[in-house]
């Protein structure tokens, strides 16, 4: 089934990044999945898996610790896999061109969630003020709220990119020359060296038990 309502897409797409840090962090905000879950969801899993496999590869130590905010890379893979599902289906290079497109508006939306966590400071203040008042409901109106908004910014966001950017998307797409469209086709198979490359630099530090203990005999 092909669903092509881009307000159901979105609410999937916002609750799946809402896993980041908000609600569950059951990991379905990784690439490796939500990528291709909107792949299925429009049509073409291959795109969504191979797209989702560079970005996890790529990002994959873009993880939020302490008060460290990374780039949604979700948002980067779900809206790479959209636009090119609904506008240049099985087209490997319109394919890669949609991942370049989504990562300016990943960093983009990072200051959005800046934000937006700045804001939640302010919920959190009126939730110990209701405590101090022996108005303990409050802390769950705080959490619905806060998740609430959470969500809620995230989905309008969805929305205004499958939507508005989208067309950009294709419209700049259908601007390349030839040279570039065949670059885009090249990327195609080597992006995952690249992101291979990634990982062993990500990792270069990781100690492994086993072959420590080898070393020293």
């Amino acid at each position: 089934m092909i669903i092509e309502n881009i307000f159901v897409l979105a609410f999937i797409a916002a609750w799946c990044s809402a896993d980041v840090t908000a609600f569950g962090q059951f990991m379905i905000y990784r690439p490796i999945f939500c990528a291709p879950l909107i792949g299925f969801l429009t049509g073409d899993v291959t795109s969504g898996l191979w797209l989702g496999m560079i970005a996890e590869m790529v990002w994959i130590n873009a993880v939020p610790l302490g008060v460290a905010v990374p780039i949604d890379i979700s948002l980067i893979s779900m809206l790479s896999t959209f636009w090119v599902n609904k506008y240049f289906p099985g087209i490997q290079e319109a394919a890669i061109w949609s991942l370049v497109f989504a990562i300016p508006f990943a960093y983009l939306y990072k200051e959005i969630d800046i934000a937006g966590r700045k804001f939640n400071i302010k919920i959190m203040h009126w939730v110990e003020r209701g405590v101090q008042k022996d108005k303990e409901s409050r802390i769950n109106l705080g959490i619905f709220f806060g998740l609430f908004l959470f969500v809620l910014r995230l989905y309008i966001f969805y929305l205004i990119a499958m939507g508005f950017i989208g067309i950009l998307y294709q419209m700049i797409y259908l601007q390349f020359p030839a040279f570039m469209v065949a670059g885009f086709k090249k990327a195609w198979f080597l992006l995952p060296v690249l992101g291979f490359g990634a990982i062993l630099h990500n990792f270069r530090n990781i100690k492994v038990p086993f072959l420590e203990s080898r070393k020293k005999c």
